[in-house]
């Protein structure tokens, strides 16, 4: 009979994401949006990823630093004109490909392109 006391080994690496910091995030429309924007689309200033959340670009620029702060993006000047900011996926944030195509997977949530 197997020893119940010893916990199972784990055969997948925990995830360094917190589900308590994720969900939240990820519980915005507009937030999963600009995430989901900025997979399939590199790096883009706020003003252009305005446009496609619907929203007003204080509204925008709330989402991105909120996002920023959860460490889900960074934010670097743009090369073509200094005065912008572009935003992108954090490096850290894990695009996994699969069978059903592109993917971000947190371990415990997993978000569809």
């Amino acid at each position: 009979m197997p020893d119940s006391s010893q916990p199972p080994s784990a055969t997948v690496a925990e995830s360094p994401w917190k589900p308590d910091v994720i969900f939240p995030l990820l519980a915005d429309p507009v937030r999963r949006h600009l995430l989901l924007s900025l997979a399939r689309g590199g790096g883009r200033p706020a003003t252009e990823l305005r446009v496609g959340a619907g929203r007003r670009l204080d509204a925008t620029l709330k989402h991105l630093t909120a996002m920023r702060a959860g460490g889900l993006l960074v934010a670097g000047p743009d090369p073509t004109d200094g005065r912008r900011m572009l935003y992108s996926l954090a490096p850290a944030v894990p695009l996994v490909k699969s069978a059903e195509g592109m993917a971000i997977d947190f371990g415990f949530c997993l978000l569809r392109l």
